[in-house]
């Protein structure tokens, strides 16, 4: 994945809902978040695909929180609710018929760090 812009090559914090997640075919789970009207995707990619990643300890302790307080995600997509404080590495993907995307399609991927505000157990 090439990152080859400004936005890509910094990382975002967000304040917002996890309306519903979902595992994709790929292993990565897919969160789609809402907060002042808009959508936004965050991406939490799975340990295998993360050989060489600078921030690959904060990658995967930050999915094993969400998991373990939230649920295990499925192949079927679960509602949540859950308030959290998010941040991720910019992402500008495209048009491909995915859930809860940004009206520009940025995204949140991977997701560096979460803490739960409210929600989750």
């Amino acid at each position: 994945m090439s990152r080859d812009n400004a936005y890509e090559r910094q990382v975002w914090r967000v304040r917002a809902q996890i309306v519903e997640y979902k595992a994709e075919e790929d292993g990565d789970v897919h969160i789609a978040l809402f907060d002042q009207g808009g959508y936004l995707i965050a991406e939490m990619p799975a340990a295998s695909c993360l050989a060489g990643a600078r921030a690959r300890s904060s990658i995967i302790a930050a999915r094993r929180l969400f998991e373990s307080r939230c649920g295990a995600a499925t192949s079927s997509w679960r509602d949540l609710g859950a308030v959290v404080s998010i941040a991720g590495v910019g992402f500008w993907d495209f048009a491909h018929r995915q859930r809860g995307h940004a009206q520009n399609y940025a995204e949140l991927h991977p997701v560096t760090s979460l803490r739960i505000i409210a929600g989750c157990s």
